[in-house]
Order: C-alpha cells, then sequence, then structure tokens
C-alpha cells in the first residue's frame, strides 16, 4: 500500500522506558530517539500489514499447502 509523500509530524508525549529507548535507537542506528521511535512505529505497521497479508493468503487456501 502506498504511503503518502509528505508526512506530517505531531508532538506527542508518552512515558517511556529511556533506557530502551536509547538501545531502540543504538539497534536501529538513529540518528535520534524520535527518529528511532518513528522507524519502529514504521516497522511495526509494516509487520501488522504482512501479516494481514498472510492471514488472507492461509484463508484463501493459497498458504501452507503442498504443491505436487
Amino acid at each position: 500500500m502506498a504511503r503518502p509523500a509528505r508526512r506530517t509530524f505531531q508532538r506527542k508525549n508518552f512515558m517511556v522506558d529511556a533506557a530502551r529507548i536509547r538501545r531502540l535507537k543504538r539497534i536501529l542506528h538513529a540518528p535520534s530517539e524520535s527518529e528511532a521511535v518513528r522507524a519502529a512505529v514504521e516497522r511495526a505497521l509494516d509487520a501488522e500489514e504482512a501479516i494481514g497479508a498472510l492471514e488472507r493468503l492461509r484463508r484463501r487456501g493459497s498458504w501452507g499447502r503442498r504443491l505436487a
């Protein structure tokens, strides 16, 4: 699915574990904590989209079937 060409950012305040955000920043090689959080949100959304596609394939019967 296509993403919008222009992103709009809005300030949000969340209570998070600071050590986990620093770890996320390091793992993702993000230049800032904000960028790390944005990347993690994108990855989570992409993963959910992929899971949905796989579920649709499974329901359709096109997944997990041996083709002989």
